[in-house]
Formats: structure tokens, C-alpha cells, sequence
């Protein structure tokens, strides 16, 4: 026996096509192409050690731009030269942007799949044979 009526059917088919136009939309998103770099962009102050020094009270130097990634299971800062800090940290904005994006994706695949197995709740009978 289904327990869908047509306007409640019409309603998981809406949401699923929402939710797979949301998705594609994401996918394309991320197929830009460009160098993305591992690491996620964090910006660091130091102390440099002298007495005399305004971060011997409190105040540090910086902000000095630098990647948190993961080294063996352990987070580490990697400190940005320079000379790459304009396209490593371009590139670690796009690494952003993905890995953000792909936990929205993630999600909505969660979404799609439980729509899905509710779908097959609803309108999947056994049969029993008399």
C-alpha cells in the first residue's frame, strides 16, 4: 500500500530536484582548474625575545601569513615566504573554497539519500502471496 498521496510525491520530487540543481551548482564551482594549494591559511604573531621590545609586554609582531596543514596525523604551521605569499595564499583560498564546497556537497548527498530511502519507505510493499 503507498503511503504517498500526489501532492506529497510532488513535494520529494521538488526538493530532490532542488537539491541536485544545489549540488551541480557547487560541482561547477569547484572545476575552476586552478593550482590550489594543501593547507588552510592562518595568519600568525610571534615574539621575537627582546627586552626592550614592545611583544616582551604583550603586543606581538605580525600578523605573518603561514598554512596549517596535517604532517603525519599532527597540525602544523608552514610559514609563507615572501616571495610566495601572494600565490600560495590564492591558491590555499581556492583549497579553502573547496573543501568547504565539498562538505556542503556531502551534505547535500546526506539530504538526497534520506529523501530517497523515505521515497522507498513509503511506496514499497511486500508481497505476500495468498
Amino acid at each position: 500500500m503507498i503511503k504517498l498521496n500526489s501532492a506529497e510525491l510532488s513535494s520529494l520530487t521538488e526538493k530532490l530536484t532542488r537539491l541536485n540543481m544545489q549540488r551541480a551548482n557547487y560541482i561547477i564551482s569547484i572545476l575552476h582548474g586552478k593550482e590550489m594549494v594543501l593547507g588552510m591559511p592562518h595568519r600568525v604573531y610571534r615574539k621575537c625575545g627582546k627586552k626592550n621590545c614592545k611583544c616582551y609586554t604583550g603586543k606581538r609582531h605580525g600578523p605573518y601569513p603561514a598554512l596549517s596543514v596535517n604532517k603525519q596525523g599532527k597540525q602544523k604551521i608552514v610559514m609563507i615566504k615572501k616571495s610566495d605569499r601572494s600565490s600560495v595564499l590564492s591558491g590555499a583560498e581556492r583549497y579553502k573554497h573547496y573543501q568547504r564546497t565539498l562538505a556542503k556537497i556531502r551534505k547535500i548527498d546526506k539530504e538526497i539519500n534520506n529523501t530517497l530511502v523515505k521515497l522507498k519507505i513509503d511506496t514499497t510493499t511486500n508481497y505476500i502471496p495468498e
